[in-house]
């Protein structure tokens, strides 16, 4: 008998667990989860971000986006992830009502505040935290609502950024095809070329096929001595310069500050696009300084970010060895 009172209380209790467990997760599945204002991306004109003091502003101009402190011009493909994340941004469930908000990354020293707006006005105001277990979702907290909650999407390190990392790094423009006469110049050395079309049948020639058409009228590029390039050896140099990249701005120097470039690049299209690239301060450093028409400030290019000029020079100088009698 006293087995069959131990076996009852003891169903009892798995029952009575059971029906705990139940509705506790009916009830948590009744909460209403915020309803947030639809954004469009093409709708925000500004964007403030804040991590502990630091606050970076993002400003939509005629010429594009601009990062602040600085008005510098911003990177855009930086930019655009944090436009999508924002218009975006859908709430799937709520995660804390305890306002241990340290836990989730939300605390006042790690969070990310993020503040969007259409003109005057403010259409988001979101605080992130760090990414959920899943990676699919991040933590986030909405202004003057102290729940924490989940959003769609891994997205912290989009906002998680500085002036310096939204900087557009692009130090060197042109349109390839634009171009129609481009210098070197090194040492005592200096190189120039100039494109031309190549020279069309005489009357009377027999009429080109498509094919030997399209050959004759292929660019052709010569040096200053006459000697003509392969367009192939061009084109691989300046498909690398254009939209060249540095690895960073030197903010704490000028250009006036460098002297003697060990390589001057000027490429002429409609507009004429300088490159300056000096001497490493030793032979064990990775990045070299530079200065450009593009930018006010010089920056540092990595070495092999030269490695094109070098290696069009050595495939000039081969060429002159070939046809050198």
């Amino acid at each position: 008998m006293k087995v069959k009172i131990e076996y009852a209380m003891l169903l009892i209790v798995i029952v009575a667990l059971g029906l705990y467990l139940f509705f506790r997760d009916t009830d948590r599945a009744t909460y209403t989860l915020p309803d947030l204002p639809a954004v469009k991306t093409g709708d925000l004109t500004k964007i403030e971000i804040q991590k502990g003091d630091q606050i970076v502003v993002l400003t939509r101009g005629d010429d594009g986006w601009q990062v602040s402190p600085g008005d510098y011009p911003a990177d855009v493909s930086r930019i655009t992830p944090m436009l999508d994340a924002l218009a975006e941004l859908q709430v799937t469930a709520l995660v804390s009502e305890s306002r241990n908000y340290a836990r989730y990354e939300l605390d006042e020293t790690r969070q990310i505040r993020v503040s969007a707006f259409n003109g005057d006005n403010a259409v988001r105001n979101v605080l992130i935290g760090k990414a959920a277990d899943t990676w699919r979702h991040t933590h986030i907290r909405l202004s003057d609502d102290p729940n924490v909650y989940h959003a769609r999407g891994n997205f912290r390190q989009d906002f998680d950024q500085s002036v310096e990392s939204l900087r557009d790094k692009t130090v060197l423009a042109f349109k390839k095809d634009d171009v129609t006469e481009f210098a070197i110049e090194t040492g005592d050395r200096r190189i120039v070329l100039r494109k031309s079309n190549s020279p069309q049948p005489e009357k009377g020639d027999a009429a080109p096929t498509e094919a030997g058409s399209e050959k004759a009228d292929a660019p052709e590029w010569t040096t200053a001595d006459g000697q003509t390039v392969a367009k192939e050896t061009v084109d691989r140099l300046l498909t690398d310069l254009s939209g060249l990249k540095c690895r960073a701005y030197l903010t704490d120097r000028a250009k006036a500050d460098f002297t003697d470039p060990a390589y001057r690049i000027s490429i002429g299209s409609s507009e004429t696009a300088l490159l300056e690239v000096f001497a490493p301060a030793d032979d064990t450093a990775t990045e070299m300084p530079a200065r450009s028409s593009l930018r006010n400030e010089p920056f540092t290019l990595a070495d092999f970010d030269v490695d094109p000029v070098k290696d069009f020079l050595s495939a000039l100088d081969g060429s002159e060895a070939k046809t050198t009698p």
